[in-house]
Parts: structure tokens; sequence; C-alpha cells
């Protein structure tokens, strides 16, 4: 099936930007203003919404607005509201099991250990695509998850994000145009920006 809906995981609130667990509001952002759309608050579908027109149909972008641990109430009324199947909706969302500059799309997987998709396979149920952002594992053992993925982005980090923002837009525009199976293809390597001194030299 078609991609119908892009969903960001997130955290609303100033707070929480650029902090880890807020990769998927980031990217969906910056996908937004890239094919010219604007957000608008839908307090029913507990949801910031954007359409993006299009001669196949039109695709929605959506930012669950319930905090992470609820993602999937809003993610069911929004697919209710526009009678979009699970196979129809792409999640983009944080993964602490990746470096930073890795990301990877998959299919018919868990949660793994993620709330936000604990929360939407309960509410939707299996079937939906994660498109999946590493930003990076925990410091230290002893660390709290919590502190990890509500951490902010270093300076450093930021920049391998602006670095990689240009092709995690592009392989999304991929999988909307060419499908599954050749955006994965060409999403699921391990992808490596380096550091700015090795990116002059």
């Amino acid at each position: 099936m078609a991609v119908k809906l892009l969903v960001g995981l997130g955290n609303p609130g100033r707070e929480y930007d650029l902090t880890r667990h807020n990769i998927g509001f980031h990217v969906l952002d910056k996908f937004c203003a890239a094919k010219g759309g604007t957000w608008k608050l839908d307090k029913k579908l507990r949801s910031d919404l954007a359409i993006i027109r299009r001669e196949e149909g039109n695709l929605i972008l959506a930012k669950p607005l319930t905090f992470m641990n609820e993602s999937g109430q809003a993610v069911q009324r929004v697919c209710r509201f526009f009678k979009i199947y699970p196979a129809e909706v792409v999640v983009v969302c944080d993964d602490i099991s990746f470096e930073l500059g890795e990301f990877k799309l998959t299919e018919r997987s868990g949660s793994a250990g993620h709330n936000g998709l604990l929360d939407i396979l309960s509410n939707l149920g299996p079937g939906f695509l994660r498109f999946r952002i590493g930003v990076g594992t925990k410091k230290y053992k002893s660390m709290d998850l919590k502190d990890h993925v509500l951490g902010k982005f270093s300076a450093e980090e930021q920049q391998t994000i602006q670095l990689m923002l240009p092709e995690i837009l592009c392989n999304l525009q991929l999988l909307l145009d060419k499908g599954l199976e050749c955006s994965m293809n060409l999403t699921n390597r391990k992808k490596n920006y380096g550091k700015k001194e090795e990116l002059q030299g």
C-alpha cells in the first residue's frame, strides 16, 4: 500500500526541543517545510497536522501532542478520521540502539522498548512502518534511560543531525515515490557522517 500518513514522535513543549526523544518531531518539521506545508492544531485528533497535496492523493503529516507514552491514542484518532490503515503509516522515531548518524526503515517489528511505539501498537495494531533514527546509546550504564532520551543533543551532535537531514528527507521521499523495497535497499545501510575536521580534510 502507498504511504498516506507520516507520524513524527516526540513530546510537546519548547523544553523538549533538541532532545533525543524529539528527533521525530524535528524531522517532520523539516519535511513539512520542504513541502511548503503548514502545521495546524487539531484538538479533537490531539495532534498538529499538515496536509501535503499530491496527484496520487493527500499525504497527512502528524505530530501527536499526547506526550510520548500516549502517542498511539492520537495516531489511532488520526487514522480513524482519515480512514488510513496501519500499512499506510510510517512512524519516524528515535532509536537508542543505533549510533547518531545511522537510520533504518523496518516493518513488522515490535516496540524495541520504545514507549511511543508500544502505545501505537496497543492502539493501532501492527503493520505500520518504522523509520528509526539513531540517537546514540547511554553515556554510561548506570545512567537513567529517561535522562538519556530527554537529554539535549550537544553542539557536535546537532551538527551531525544537520548533515543527516538531507539524506533522511531524501529517503522518506523515496519511500513515498518508489515504495518500501526500493527505499529499504538504500536506507538500511550504516551511515558515517564523520566529524567536522574529517569532512574538511
